[in-house]
């Protein structure tokens, strides 16, 4: 999945296991976001929910 830092614009990249994680985390606890750390400024990005809900890959393991 790729994520832009809203902070320094870096753009990068969730693992598969790190999308696995942030769907188990989003069901589990019903959190509203998933915080992404950027690589290069180390700041948090927030995705939220609605961003897994919109993606095709991560729609199916998010509703199910």
């Amino acid at each position: 999945m790729q994520i832009k830092c809203q902070f320094c614009a870096m753009p990068f990249a969730l693992t598969n296991e790190q999308v696995m994680e942030a769907i188990a985390l989003l069901k589990r606890d019903s959190h509203a976001h998933y915080d992404a750390r950027c690589p290069k400024c180390r700041r948090v990005t927030k995705l939220a929910r609605k961003a897994f809900a919109l993606n095709p890959s991560t729609r199916k393991l998010l509703t199910a």
